[in-house]
């Protein structure tokens, strides 16, 4: 994806949150409602069998009982998302998946936010700020890293995240960012710049309509 404005030098960046969370700088719970929602678009699109039969047997109570408030341990989110990565869905499978899990999160954690934005007409840094928030509403541990790197370009570096080494996990949670910016902003793009075992770097372009 091209850039939509003019890109900063490095050095100009905007930084509008590095958050550490208090909880360690690696994700040791993930909140329920994220296995929850997974599971849910699972069973709409057809998945929930195939899925099952990646599922380790000693983890299925663990998984399929998980209540949408609750703190699930890290393991168990890693035997999830192993799981999904396993059946080796395609590249607009797993966008599919990854929008609907944010359709289902997204309006129940933003919903406040999106409305106050729309009254205000917010600029596109006013979101991104709140960003560490709906971290800590989601997970327990870790940590992100938010700056504006032109008028119509931001970065989201999140790192502390084991379930980032499953290709499954990093485009569902690409798509999720995209799913909420689009609540604020509806010509927001998103692309993973770089991703490791347990950090990924993603970058936002406001993309300015054709005239």
């Amino acid at each position: 994806v091209g850039l939509a404005g003019k890109v900063k030098d490095p050095s100009q960046y905007e930084l509008l949150a590095d958050h550490h969370s208090e909880h360690g700088p690696t994700v040791v719970q993930v909140r329920g409602s994220l296995i929850a929602s997974s599971l849910a678009t699972l069973r709409t699109n057809n998945l929930f069998d195939r899925y099952l039969e990646h599922l380790p047997t000693e983890q299925h109570d663990n998984v399929l009982f998980v209540l949408a408030a609750s703190w699930v341990p890290i393991e168990v989110a890693m035997a999830h998302y192993g799981a999904c990565d396993a059946m080796q869905l395609n590249e607009a499978e797993l966008e599919a998946m990854g929008r609907s899990v944010s359709e289902k999160l997204v309006g129940t954690l933003l919903g406040t936010l999106v409305r106050t934005a729309r009254l205000l007409i917010a600029p596109k840094s006013m979101p991104l700020r709140q960003y560490p928030k709906l971290w800590d509403r989601l997970l327990m541990g870790g940590g992100c890293r938010i700056s504006m790197l032109g008028d119509n370009e931001a970065r989201i570096e999140s790192h502390g995240v084991p379930m980032f080494r499953f290709r499954y996990f990093r485009v569902a949670y690409a798509a999720l960012v995209r799913g909420a910016g689009l609540m604020f902003q509806p010509t927001l793009q998103a692309r993973i710049r770089k991703a490791t075992d347990d950090s990924l770097t993603i970058d936002l372009t406001w993309v300015q309509k054709a005239k």
